[in-house]
């Protein structure tokens, strides 16, 4: 008897490092400027990080001194929410996200994002 199972859940062993996400908030208008509005929390989330691989890094250093990074999380409303104009702090610094995908058959999401040197 063939017998149907959910979709495998992200290994949560992996998920050993803490990442929170911002969202930029609306701008401010006082009557006389429009201010950029400022980050807020959008979520945090258990994550296995990934680095990107030797040739990635190297590209990225000739181009920018800028790292890439793919950050592996469970999928929640908020983490489906995640998109290209938020930013991940994580390990002292912020990370411009490029991608928000889905894996593991809708049990986990694969946000990738790129560290800007300091």
């Amino acid at each position: 008897m063939l017998t149907l199972q959910g979709p495998p859940a992200v290994k949560k062993g992996k998920l050993n490092r803490r990442i929170k996400i911002d969202r930029m908030g609306p701008p401010v208008d006082d009557g006389y400027t429009t201010e950029p509005g400022g980050w807020t929390e959008l979520c945090q989330a258990w994550a296995a990080v990934y680095y990107g691989s030797g040739s990635e890094q190297r590209q990225a250093a000739q181009e920018s001194a800028s790292q890439a990074a793919s950050f592996e999380v469970q999928s929640n409303p908020k983490t489906r929410a995640v998109s290209v104009t938020d930013r991940i702090i994580f390990d002292g610094g912020e990370w411009d996200i490029t991608a928000n995908i889905e894996i593991d058959r809708g049990a986990g999401r694969r946000i990738t994002a790129v560290r800007k040197a300091a």
